[in-house]
Order: structure tokens, then sequence, then C-alpha cells
């Protein structure tokens, strides 16, 4: 732990015997940074290194090490017979301008985007992984043996991977990805449609940066995930909320209250946090409105891998005859969201926009990364890895279910949607959902109120509680600490 020293000039000394630099260049950096902010200004007098070294627990020998360095680099000069000052040399600083906070405005002068990133959050994974906690794939039984061969199979390429990638994506894994989509989600699509992305909501700023202009509407279900919501509202977008209902979202209600929107942002395979699908009739309503009003849909295939009875549903994207859609996908859920790789299937007209704007905002994903996860989906690993994790996740879905029945009687309704990661837990009693979530916390798991992804409607109370990273074996006794949680007054 740093230790602070008290002293005339000592304050501003801390060694820390956590850090790998030595202790010499820890007091010679920090008198050099106490110097440039003028803590320490020209020609002030410093202590003598034998009470320095005393001060600090340091030998003399390393004090008067320092000392001459510093005189070495013109920040301290000797004066005979006097001791050591800060050179005279140095220019005096000026004292520091009163700070905005001094005068009672807080504010410093930002751009339009700036000021609206003000007030929202875009805290995201920075929470504790506890049971339950939403989301959570099992990291455990990831297959590292095999992505750490993929890997090194990519770096076998040498200078290949070190130097800027494809604007797009590399070429290899658009085709495994198109490879993929064509085989397993029933969605053929042309390599040159896809444009790799540094994960799910980088692809969502692209879409909503090369389709709308500030102040344009977007259909934005109503509840949401959070931190869209806040990206759209950053960039100016004006949220048109629609009803999500057991269909998925309300789209005729949608068009009657916001027909003129410039985007709609939906999740039809798995909407999140309420786990419906959109219906059929809607999907279809949906691509007349876009057609007709020149918009466009951005489709979020949230979860759409881990569907437990029967096969996953095609996207909206494969019965789009106008080009009117933007499917968005990414890896965060499948592999691990560390992997930071996601990627748009966009309209043939819309590519060369999207690559310009890609290479101008992120240049591209690491290639080393890239091709890494090319050869995992090319050796036939990553079609394998989701068969397992249909087949593990689906087991912890049905404990969950059996044992929460029992365990919440009285205390919750249980709503485990038939595809995800994620089940919603009804309250009963008229209880907060946000306060119970303090004593779930407290009880040492974790999980999501309800009431933080609602805008404007109110829905009943409930958490959302990931399943997917808790063993089934052990389902019973966690469920049993929730309803302890449940039950506090």
């Amino acid at each position: 732990m740093a230790k602070q020293l008290e002293g005339a000039i000592l304050p501003f000394l801390r060694l820390d015997a956590g850090v790998a630099l030595p202790k010499f260049r820890q007091v010679q950096d920090q008198l050099r940074i106490a110097i440039l902010q003028g803590h320490l200004r020209a020609g002030t007098r410093l202590p003598a290194s034998r009470i320095l070294a005393q001060e600090l627990g340091l030998s003399r020998q390393t004090l008067v090490r320092v000392l001459e360095n510093l005189k070495a680099e013109g920040y301290l000069e000797a004066r005979q017979g006097a001791g050591t000052f800060v050179s005279a040399a140095l220019p005096l600083r000026p004292k520091p301008a009163r700070s905005p906070q001094a005068d009672g405005d807080a504010s410093p002068r930002l751009s339009r985007i700036g000021a609206l990133t003000r007030g929202v959050s875009a805290e995201i994974g920075r929470v504790a992984p506890k049971p339950f906690l939403p989301n959570q794939p099992a990291f455990d039984q990831f297959p590292f043996a095999i992505w750490r061969k993929c890997w090194n199979a990519a770096a076998r390429g040498g200078r290949a991977g070190m130097g800027y990638g494809d604007v797009a994506g590399e070429l290899v894994l658009r085709q495994r990805i198109a490879e993929y989509l064509a085989l397993h989600r029933r969605d053929p699509c042309d390599p040159e449609q896809i444009v790799i992305t540094p994960g799910g909501h980088a692809a969502f700023t692209l879409a909503a940066l090369a389709l709308a202009d500030p102040g344009d509407g977007v259909w934005f279900e109503d509840p949401g995930p959070v931190t869209t919501s806040n990206l759209f509202r950053t960039l100016g977008l004006n949220l048109c909320l629609a009803d999500v209902d057991a269909d998925g979202m309300d789209v005729a209600g949608a068009i009657t209250r916001h027909p003129g929107a410039r985007l709609a942002f939906v999740m039809p395979s798995r909407h999140h946090p309420l786990g419906v699908t959109l219906s059929l009739p809607r999907r279809l309503a949906l691509l007349e409105w876009a057609r007709a009003n020149d918009s466009w849909i951005i489709e979020d295939d949230y979860d759409s891998e881990f569907r437990y009875d029967g096969a996953p549903l095609p996207s909206i994207r494969s019965i789009d005859s106008h080009g009117r859609v933007i499917y968005a996908g990414s890896f965060s859920k499948a592999l691990y969201p560390g992997i930071r790789v996601g990627y748009l299937v966009l309209p043939l007209q819309l590519v060369e926009t999207f690559r310009t704007l890609s290479a101008l905002i992120h240049r591209s994903v690491p290639v080393e990364t890239q091709l890494a996860l090319a050869e995992f989906i090319g050796g036939g690993h990553f079609a394998s890895h989701l068969r397992r994790m249909r087949g593990l996740y689906g087991e912890r879905r049905s404990a969950f279910i059996e044992a929460g029945e029992t365990a919440l009687a009285g205390l919750a309704r249980i709503d485990c949607s038939e595809s995800g990661l994620n089940a919603l837990t009804w309250l009963a009693n008229g209880r907060d959902d946000r306060a119970v979530q303090r004593d779930v916390l407290e009880a040492g798991l974790q999980c999501y109120p309800l009431s933080d992804y609602a805008i404007a409607t109110q829905r009943p109370a409930a958490l959302i509680l990931g399943y997917a990273g808790v063993p089934a074996e052990r389902m019973r006794s966690y469920l049993g600490r929730f309803a302890e949680a449940l039950s506090r007054p």
C-alpha cells in the first residue's frame, strides 16, 4: 500500500511497494511532476539528501542519485554552500485559473454529442460475476484449448496479422460468417455484404450515423436495453417508443404514433428483457412500413443461437425483398463478450457507405482476432460449441424452472422463454423490484430489476435472472438463497 509522508516537500511523494517501478524512479518521477505542475516553484530549496533519505526510508546514496539525475535534466541546480534548489531557469508557472466548479458552473464546454452523454449511463460489464448474473455465458465451458490452437494458427501468419486489416473485415472471416448464416440460420448472403465491427454496439452506431440525422426518429421497444437507448439518445436521435406484448413490438401502434420515423430498432428473435419473439404478421407489417416510408430496420439478432424448442427462428432479413434490413450480430453471447467482434449484413446499396464510415471510425478489428475466429468457425468448432451450449443451457433452464417453481412459490412467478440465457421472475405482493434487488445483492447473488429497462411504460415488478452461468446441481441451493432474499420484509 502507498505510504504518504509528512513535511514541506514529502506530501508529493508516495512509495508504493506494490508496483514494479524501482523506488528511486518513483521518487524521481514524482519530483519531476511536482516541479512541472508548479507544486515546487523555481527557486524552492529542497531538503538535504540525508533528511529525504531518513523520511522515505531509503539510502542516502539512492537519494543522491535521484537529485543528480534531476540536475542533469535541468530541473534542479546546486548552489555552492547553500544546497539544492529547483532551477531558476524554469519559467514561473501562473496561478491556476479558477475551476468552473469554483464559479458554480460544473459544465465544461462540450460538443452537442458530448453534452448529450451527460446524465446517461454507459456502465456495462462492471458487475461482479455472482450467480444469476444476466447475459452471462458459461465461461468455464469454453473450449480454451481449441481456441488457443486457432489463435496460434492465426499467429503463424506472421506479419499478415500485424498491419491494418481490410476495413470491412478480413475476407476469410466474412466468408465463414456467410457460410454459418446460410447453413445454421437459413439466411444466405454474399461475404461482400458483411462488415465486421468491434462488437454489437459499434454496429448500431454505424447504422445510426449512416442512416439518420440528429432529430430523426427511431422506433425503440419499451422496455428495452438501457445502453442501446442511451446510445441512440447520445447520437441525437428521437426515441419513438413502441409497446411490447406477447407478439413482440406493437408495429401497428408504432405506425399510428410515429409513421415518419427514420429507423426501427427491433429484437425479433428474442426481445430483451421480456423474451418474446416478433410474430410473422408483425414482421411483414414492419417490412412494408419500411418500404413505403423509405425507412430502415436495424435487426438485433439477440440470443438467436440459443433456442431450446426447435431450430433458431429465421431473421427478418431472410424475408426482406426490398433491401430495408440492416442485420446486426455478434459473438458476445455465443463465445464471450471480451472478444469484441460483431458484424453487419447490409443491403448491397449500403455496403460502400458502411465500409468507408467503419474505416473512418474504427479502422479495423484486430486482424489476429479475426483470423483466429475464422479458423474456429471454419474448423467446425463454433457450430460444435453452440450445439454443446444449447444442450447445457437447456439442462440448466429445466433445472431453474423445476427448482424455482418450488422455491419461489408465493414469492414470484417464473417466466422462462424458450430461448436466450435469462428468465424473468414476476414479484408477488406488490414488491418494488429495485428494493428487492438490493436484498438479492446482499445475499451474494445478482439480478437486474425490470424497472431499469422501462422508459415510459411501467410494468409489474420483476427481476431478470441469468441461469446459463449456474451449474444445474447448484440451482436449487442458489434459488433457496434467492427466495430468502425475496422473503425479507
